[in-house]
């Protein structure tokens, strides 16, 4: 019998759990880094894409008052830590379900920031995720990347290094 395995792409069960616990805290410092580049108003619209075990989502409750975030995860056992963790202010100024990011759930012209943080690489679809963020985005909205640096050289998705104008 063999035991299954961890999967940061898509986590699942009590092991899944473990993993997003871990993911929250490893995230930090990246975290710290980004999200204070972000110009923050009052009363935002936020996306998170891929909120993953809800911390990046807890952090930006803080740094933009009076803002909704909404966030989306194609893992249920990421929907349900993000709401856990966030569980003060679901259904007020934060809502959270199953999506995948190639087909957001959501209006065109709907939000001012969308953030994505560690997470674009685990996108099966990139181009059609990355033409939905266009979709949903207010016009003059940013949309927020967050990862950790790599080898250009290594990575599988298109490559983006410059500001993208949305």
């Amino acid at each position: 019998m063999s035991e299954k395995r961890e999967n940061p792409a898509r986590p699942e069960g009590k092991i899944g759990e473990q993993m997003l616990e871990r993911m929250n805290k490893s995230h930090e410092p990246l975290r710290k880094f980004g999200l204070p580049l972000i110009p923050w108003r009052k009363n935002m619209r936020i996306l998170d894409v891929g909120c993953g075990g809800g911390a990046t989502i807890a952090e930006m409750l803080k740094l933009s008052e009076g803002s909704v975030i909404d966030g989306v995860d194609y893992s249920p056992v990421s929907v349900a830590q993000t709401m856990q963790m966030n569980s003060a202010y679901i259904g007020t100024r934060c809502h959270v379900q199953q999506a995948d990011a190639a087909d957001l759930p959501f209006e065109e012209g709907t939000f001012d920031l969308i953030t994505a943080m560690e997470t674009v690489y685990f996108w099966p679809d990139i181009k059609t995720a990355f033409s939905q963020i266009r979709r949903v985005l207010k016009q003059g909205g940013m949309f927020a990347i967050i990862n950790e640096a790599c080898d250009p050289e290594g990575i599988d998705w298109p490559k983006i290094d410059h500001p993208v104008a949305m």
